[in-house]
């Protein structure tokens, strides 16, 4: 009673009710006529869909509207008041009992609502809509039985062909092609009662169908009606039994549905289900055409009832048949490829940022053709993926490992060069600032300097072929030789010939290094020079430019034993600058591959001449970076500048 009071309580559900009067006006008043043209058997009416579909989209207010455009056309084809008022409840009961038919029960889990989206549900449609025919046609026999309107039972065939089959036939293809477009369902408010205490009101039910089939039979066996007393008591008995079975208590259990990755407007079945339907019409069209031209001979009521009889039977066979024929289809093709395609959505349906390695579910299917097939790759797909994972995992957790290795070792590296400056800030006679940026996290180049006594200030710069661990390691050793040789007191000349020696020594990598290394008397300015294989340094005297001072190169260090170098002296007056460094700097390239080159290097340090060590490093950094723009960083960049006199000081302070 709750659900049917609902029906007017809203403006939502009142425009539901206006709507389905007028459309079930507008669709049966056409086929009205027919009546008139053949009187003694009843009207073909294919507007009898409309009561069962709309009724299990929007419920009691669709009951009420088709039960108020009935009673409209009922009255313009100038029907008596009891035809207009058993009618009326009728068509209420016709358009109420399937909503509340289905919304008592559930035999799919898969959604609530009334899309037929499976044999299961397209089944439990038939099974709705068979009862709900049983009960109405037997009213509406009983109803023209009372009035007068028919001589003989054989309307109830006729009756219930066109409640069942045109409900069938046409409701199946609407209800499909509606959920397309998600309508407006009403949902009865539901609760739980105790399981069995449905069983009186389903008796109620059959009852009240097995009325008309009573009735049906009686007539049939006596070869006539009964009496129209008889036939108003039955119809009293089936009104009231249907419409205490309406007291039933909904009893669906709504659930939240899962939602899938990408929707499915238009699934196999349905398009299994619309394909048969279609050639089910056109096959019920040339039986019902062969009826017609077979009984040529016969009275026109005999004819037209041989016809409807006919296609009637027909139509419930290929319902039989469809039934069969879905359900070989859903069970062979349908289910696995949903079976696969559920198990398949839940495993990429793990978050990629959980930190889970999902478990495949792995589907057994046993067709025997190519959805084996399929199955079996899927299968094979998740297992590959699910070890690729755990490799990846694996990696991962490697890579990590030697990351925080590398940045422990980048640490190392850098506490292994000087890194405090002012380096000498007991020194007023000289300034020196040296950088070092690796293109991984550790690098091959690397500078050095310190004193070798009071008065002598050795400087070395280097770069050991390759990048990386391996030019890390060999640069240690490189630069600890350079180191403890030139604190023996060797000149720059015996200090890379003795280096060199050593490194020769089961250098199986045969790697190299280019060194540049100069030794500066800090009393007299003096540098004495040797390079090996290294960059020409820049050299700055006075209010001059930096100018690159293109000394004799001797052969790389580790490249082949007793190789011999050469000295040169250099002379440092009070203001000069010396500038050296490695080839990570010219050879610094943008995105088109340009170099930087040393013209450019030169005007960086000329741009800034005046400036301080410190402040000249990073002036020359920031020119490349800006040359070099997004372009990745392929060579170490490192830069070593001395600036000699007594003044520096001075200026500092």
């Amino acid at each position: 009673m709750q659900a049917m009071m609902s029906a007017v309580r809203d403006k939502k559900n009142w425009i539901r009710l206006i709507m389905s009067a007028v459309l079930f006006l507008a669709v049966a008043l056409p086929f009205r006529k027919l009546l008139s043209l053949m009187p003694g058997i009843t009207e073909i009416r294919p507007a009898n869909v409309i009561p069962p579909v709309l009724g299990l989209i929007w419920g009691p207010a669709a009951a009420f509207g088709i039960a108020i455009g009935n009673l409209i056309s009922d009255i313009l084809s100038g029907s008596n008041v009891f035809v207009c008022t058993t009618g009326f409840i009728a068509n209420f009961i016709y358009a109420f009992l399937p909503y509340k038919l289905w919304y008592s029960f559930r035999v799919d889990e898969t959604d609530v609502y009334p899309t037929l989206g499976s044999v299961k549900k397209i089944l439990k449609y038939i099974y709705v809509i068979l009862l709900d025919s049983l009960v109405v046609t037997g009213m509406l026999s009983l109803i023209f039985e009372t009035a007068g309107f028919s001589g003989s039972g054989s309307s109830y065939a006729l009756l219930f062909f066109n409640n069942f089959d045109f409900s069938v036939l046409l409701g199946v293809p609407i209800l499909i092609l509606l959920a397309r477009y998600r309508p407006d369902y009403h949902v009865p408010d539901t609760r739980r009662i105790k399981p069995g205490s449905y069983l009186f009101f389903d008796i109620l039910l059959f009852i009240a169908a097995g009325m008309g089939l009573l009735w049906f039979g009686i007539s049939f066996m006596m070869g006539a009606p009964v009496e129209s007393h008889t036939a108003a008591a039955l119809l009293v008995v089936a009104i009231g039994l249907s419409l205490s079975s309406l007291a039933k208590p909904f009893n669906f259990d709504l659930k939240p549905q899962r939602q899938n990755t990408r929707e499915v407007r238009t699934t196999i079945k349905t398009k299994v289900v619309i394909g048969f339907l279609m050639l089910s019409v056109i096959f019920i069209a040339f039986v019902g055409v062969t009826a017609y031209n077979s009984r040529t001979g016969a009275d026109a009521l005999a004819h037209w009832s041989y016809v409807y009889r006919t296609v009637g039977l027909a139509i419930n066979m290929i319902f039989a048949v469809a039934i069969v024929f879905l359900w070989y289809v859903e069970r062979n093709i349908v289910d696995p490829l949903e079976r696969l395609s559920e198990n398949v959505r839940e495993f990429a349906a793990q978050p990629a940022d959980s930190g889970q390695i999902p478990t495949p579910r792995l589907t057994q299917i046993d067709t025997g053709d190519e959805i084996t097939l399929l199955a079996d790759s899927c299968n094979s797909m998740m297992q590959d993926i699910t070890a690729y994972m755990h490799d990846l995992r694996a990696v991962t957790a490697e890579k990590e490992r030697i990351g925080a290795e590398l940045s422990v070792a980048t640490q190392i590296q850098a506490s292994m060069l000087p890194c405090i400056f002012p380096a000498f800030p007991g020194r007023p006679e000289f300034d020196i600032y040296a950088t070092m940026t690796p293109a991984k996290e550790v690098g091959g180049d690397f500078y050095d300097f310190f004193l070798v006594d009071d008065d002598h200030l050795a400087m070395v710069i280097a770069d050991v072929s390759g990048k990386g661990v391996p030019a890390a390691l060999f640069m240690v050793i490189a630069k600890t030789l350079i180191k403890n040789y030139t604190q023996t007191g060797l000149s720059p000349k015996g200090v890379l010939e003795n280096a060199n020696n050593q490194l020769c020594e089961n250098n199986e990598a045969q790697m190299f290094v280019t060194v540049w290394l100069g030794i500066l008397t800090i009393s007299t300015g003096c540098v004495i020079c040797a390079n090996a294989g290294h960059e020409y340094p820049a050299v700055k005297h006075g209010d001059g430019s930096y100018e690159l001072l293109k000394d004799k190169h001797g052969f790389v260090l580790a490249g082949m034993e007793n190789a011999r170098y050469r000295e040169y002296e250099l002379k440092l007056d009070p203001g000069d600058c010396l500038y050296v460094y490695t080839d990570g700097v010219a050879e610094a390239t943008d995105a088109s591959d340009t170099l930087f080159g040393t013209e450019r290097m030169l005007e960086s340090l000329n741009r800034n001449k005046e400036a301080l060590p410190m402040e000249l490093l990073p002036q020359v950094k920031k020119d490349i970076d800006a040359f070099v723009g997004d372009a990745p960083q392929f060579d170490d960049i490192t830069m070593l500048c001395l600036r000699f006199g007594k003044q520096m000081k001075e200026e500092m302070s």
